[in-house]
């Protein structure tokens, strides 16, 4: 075998690797923590909705609609707005039409330390083999209003 082709053969199993480690897990807790990866951290609505089937992807359709004029701005620098985030899995509960419903607790600090709480709802579904998010809301904790 010749060294150019041993060395393709070689690069395609490493990218294959890495593409596939990196992927999230097609599962109801990989979904869930990708789609808030996604949709919090990353403030990226389009990725989230490629998670996402039914009511979820209206929400976030809707949502990229009203953002659209803000996001077209000339100069406009999210990163340095952007607040720090964190969220941590309170329970799970397993529905019995096969979906899985996953709650959240928010923290968001802002760049001036005030720093605010918020509950996240999001369901999972399982659609043709593929685990998707079909509905999220945020509430805001009674002990904050």
């Amino acid at each position: 075998m010749n060294l150019l082709k041993l060395l393709s053969i070689f690069l395609f199993a490493l990218l294959s690797t890495v593409f596939f480690a990196c992927g999230y897990k097609n599962t109801p807790e990989g979904v869930s923590e990708e789609f808030l990866f996604r949709y919090l951290i990353e403030l990226n609505q389009q990725g989230a909705q490629e998670l996402c089937t039914g009511l979820a992807t209206m929400k976030l359709q809707k949502e990229i609609e009203s953002l659209r004029s803000v996001r077209m701005q000339p100069d406009l620098e999210l990163s340095s707005a952007k607040p720090f985030i964190d969220y941590k899995l309170k329970s799970q509960q397993q529905r019995p039409d096969n979906s899985v419903t996953f709650f959240y607790d928010v923290t968001i600090e802002s760049k001036g330390g005030y720093e605010s709480q918020r509950q996240f709802v999001l369901s999972t579904i399982a659609v043709n083999g593929k685990w998707l998010v079909n509905n999220f809301d945020t509430f805001i904790p009674e002990r904050e209003k």
